[in-house]
């Protein structure tokens, strides 16, 4: 009678336990009663909510604006980043060069500093455009000439300011020859194509001062 009595409440405290529990519950224990049926009823509706939940989060691990990105390959970035190291230093030294008691000298280092002036803003827009930063001050071998011609004066500093612009810009004409032939990015190509006549009369320019000078 003990046996039977408590085998009773064993039963009273299981069913009494079940009812207690939430649909949810009872279905994560393995009932299935009473939930079928609303599973089955709400199951298109869930799949349009989980549908929609998994839009909006591919939605938010999509990628931000990538247009500020970089967009050159790296020989593309090379150039434009030599051509801002060049640019920056015919500007300098053609401040610098206005202290040259050589007429032709000064309105030459006049011409280079505006041509290059106008060159460098542009060169700037395009690697803004393209995600590119572009180096803003001189690598040390490149600062340590800068520097002593800084103290150079007279017919000194002339001669070495001309001779310095007749390689720079030989080089010069070659960089960007390469990157008006081969960039594949219309930017790039375009400034280097519209530039590259503006560093040949420079080129040309600085062998006639040369040659006068000798």
């Amino acid at each position: 009678m003990k046996q039977l009595n408590l085998f009773g409440l064993m039963i009273a405290a299981a069913c009494s336990f079940q009812a207690c529990q939430s649909p949810e519950q009872r279905g994560a224990n393995g009932d299935s009663t009473g939930t079928s049926a609303a599973a089955d009823s709400g199951k298109s509706d869930t799949g349009a909510v989980s549908s929609a939940s998994k839009d909006s989060s591919d939605k938010g691990n999509m990628p931000k604006d990538v247009t500020n990105q970089s967009k050159v390959d790296e020989d593309e970035a090379v150039f434009m980043k030599t051509a801002a190291v060049g640019g920056m230093m015919e500007v300098d030294l053609g401040k610098l060069a206005q202290k040259s008691a050589n007429a032709k000298v000064k309105a030459f280092a006049a011409q280079m500093v505006a041509d290059h002036s106008k060159a460098n803003a542009e060169l700037k827009a395009i690697a803004t455009s393209s995600g590119i930063i572009l180096p803003s001050a001189y690598p040390a071998a490149e600062q340590a000439h800068v520097d002593m011609m800084k103290k150079m004066t007279g017919a000194a500093f002339d001669k070495h300011y001309v001779e310095m612009m007749v390689t720079d810009h030989d080089k010069t004409v070659a960089l960007f020859k390469g990157a008006a032939s081969g960039s594949r990015t219309k930017e790039v190509k375009d400034f280097a194509a519209k530039t590259l006549p503006v560093i040949e009369g420079h080129f040309a320019k600085a062998k006639a001062l040369q040659g006068e000078m000798k």
